[in-house]
């Protein structure tokens, strides 16, 4: 099991040095880019500070190490209504397994709406649609190492795609959380999409081509256009979470309420390095009211100077019926340029 630790540790710190050894920004660079949207209402709420929050169904997306600390059933429906009538959509489900391990399931559905085909013969429309089809199916397992370290991986198949070309992938998930036993600190971090480059394929890029067009003797031939290589969204993620006021507070004790921060670093490698901070107030694990930033720019330079996100707030409710529990979140985020964001989501473990 050390043997173990070692190698994942190693692996994540040297994705890491992957993403921190760019000089300047690489904008627009990556595929998948639907992989960097944020699932879940309440990270969502908490300005995607997610890293260290543990026993959510929506770890699955933002790190695998922190699904060990869930002991029931629990599954997760969560939808994002975007921007330009776009809409994300994340479904998981964490079986825990006993000795402080669980596996999970999880897919992550855009839906971009139907478009119509133009060209430059038809630039007003061809009256024929399309939509640009992106999807993740993962398969999670975390366990805990040690009881309050605890390490989590993902496989999963990514595809992307519209009218007849496609992009397919195998990338892997790694992430690990720490419970510091210090006033309720936790540490956490995750490399997210590493993995192979993607490159669009199919029947639309057959042609017909006359390599000699000046002699009239030759017969056109079948050729395929080729297309370029793009890597991966390659994220790595780094986080600390406080509580501030509940059982293990710093500012004050207190059973019935709960107050803790959480801030998150995330360096992705198609852009520079950005922040998010969250606090989520509790009371009695029923009520719960959450405001947070993300996207706060790091640094900039001239080639990502735009940051189209900012402040975000939402709140849940809880209930526990002793056979089975739910909550229900919501958040609003606003992208700035781009416009606002809605997210819905709903838990439930029995």
């Amino acid at each position: 099991m050390k043997r173990v630790m070692i190698f994942l540790f190693i692996v994540v710190f040297v994705g890491a040095l992957q993403v921190w050894s760019q000089d300047i920004s690489r904008v627009g660079t990556a595929a998948a880019q639907f992989l960097k949207l944020g699932v879940g209402a309440r990270t969502g709420g908490l300005g995607e500070a997610a890293v260290t929050i543990p026993g959510e169904v929506t770890g699955l997306y933002w790190n695998p190490a922190t699904i060990a600390p869930i002991d029931r059933t629990s599954m997760a429906f969560s939808r994002n209504e975007l921007y330009a009538d776009m809409s994300y959509n994340f479904i998981g489900i964490v079986q825990p397994l006993g000795n402080g391990s669980a596996i999970g399931v999880s897919a992550i559905f855009l839906d971009t709406g139907e478009m119509e085909i133009t060209t430059l013969s038809h630039p007003e429309g061809t009256e024929t649609y399309f939509n640009w089809a992106s999807y993740c199916f993962g398969l999670s397992y975390s366990r805990y190492v040690t009881d309050r370290l605890s390490l989590g991986g993902t496989v999963k198949y990514i595809q992307e795609g519209a009218y007849h070309l496609k992009a397919s992938t195998i990338a892997i998930d790694l992430g690990s959380l720490l419970d510091t036993g210090i006033l309720g600190m936790k540490m956490g971090m995750a490399l997210s999409n590493f993995g192979s480059d993607m490159r669009l394929e199919g029947p639309s890029l057959k042609v017909s081509h006359d390599r000699w067009p000046t002699n009239p003797g030759t017969i056109p031939n079948d050729a395929y256009l080729k297309t370029e290589k793009y890597p991966l969204p390659l994220m790595f993620r780094i986080g600390l979470s406080m509580e501030l006021i509940g059982t293990e507070g710093q500012i004050g004790i207190s059973n019935n309420n709960r107050l803790f921060i959480a801030v998150d670093a995330y360096d992705p490698n198609d852009a520079l390095m950005r922040a998010n901070f969250g606090m989520e107030y509790q009371w009695r694990d029923i009520f719960y009211l959450r405001a947070g930033y993300r996207g706060l720019a790091v640094e900039k330079d001239e080639y990502d100077s735009y940051n189209t996100s900012s402040y975000t707030f939402g709140g849940g409710l809880a209930y526990d019926l002793k056979f089975a529990s739910f909550r229900v979140d919501y958040a609003f985020t606003d992208f700035q340029l781009l416009g606002s964001g809605h997210l819905f989501t709903l838990m439930l473990s029995f």
